[in-house]
C-alpha cells in the first residue's frame, strides 16, 4: 500500500504533462481598424499605377491632402492611401483572406528618404501577404511617391 501513492503521483504527473505542452495561439480577428482587400482595384489596368483622390469612387484627381495609388498584377492588388500626413499601404491576393498593411506617418511632401522608405514598406507589405497566402510575390512597377503629393493649386483672383 505504501508504494501505491508514489505510483499514483507519477501517473498523475505524466498524464498532466501533455496538457502543459499544448500551446494556444491567438489570431487577430477582423475589426474596424483592419483593412479589407481593396477588390475594386482589380478593375485597374494591370502593371501600371493609377492615381486618384479615392480610386473606389472614381478618377477624381488627387488633392494636396488626399491621394490613393492603386496597382494590380492580376492576382495581386495594392493600395497606397495618403491622407494628409498619414500613409497606409494595403496588399493582398485574389482568393486569399490574408491582407497585409503598413501605416506610416509622412510629411506634407515626399522627400527622397520618404520615397525610399515607402518603397521598402511597399515591398515588405506585399511580401508579408505573399507569405501568408503561400504564393510568390510578383515584381511590381516602381511607385513614384511624388505623385501622391500633387502641387497645391493657387486660387485664381
Amino acid at each position: 500500500m505504501r508504494y501505491l501513492f508514489p505510483a499514483f503521483s507519477a501517473a498523475f504527473l505524466l498524464a498532466a504533462m501533455p496538457l502543459a505542452a499544448q500551446q494556444v495561439e491567438e489570431v487577430r480577428t477582423a475589426d474596424a481598424e483592419t483593412p479589407a482587400l481593396p477588390e475594386d482595384l482589380f478593375r485597374l489596368a494591370p502593371g501600371i499605377w493609377a492615381f486618384a483622390k479615392q480610386l473606389w469612387k472614381g478618377d477624381e484627381p488627387c488633392t494636396a491632402d488626399q491621394c490613393e495609388a492603386g496597382y494590380t498584377s492580376g492576382d495581386l492588388v495594392v493600395s497606397v492611401e495618403r491622407n494628409k500626413k498619414e500613409l497606409r499601404i494595403v496588399a493582398g491576393f485574389r482568393g486569399c483572406g490574408s491582407v497585409a498593411w503598413n501605416e506610416y506617418d509622412v510629411g506634407k511632401k515626399a522627400s527622397s528618404g520618404d520615397t525610399k522608405t515607402i518603397g521598402k514598406r511597399l515591398r515588405k507589405t506585399i511580401g508579408t501577404s505573399a507569405k501568408y497566402c503561400k504564393v510568390t510575390a510578383p515584381t511590381i512597377a516602381a511607385l513614384d511617391a511624388r505623385q501622391l503629393y500633387p502641387a497645391e493649386l493657387t486660387p485664381v483672383q
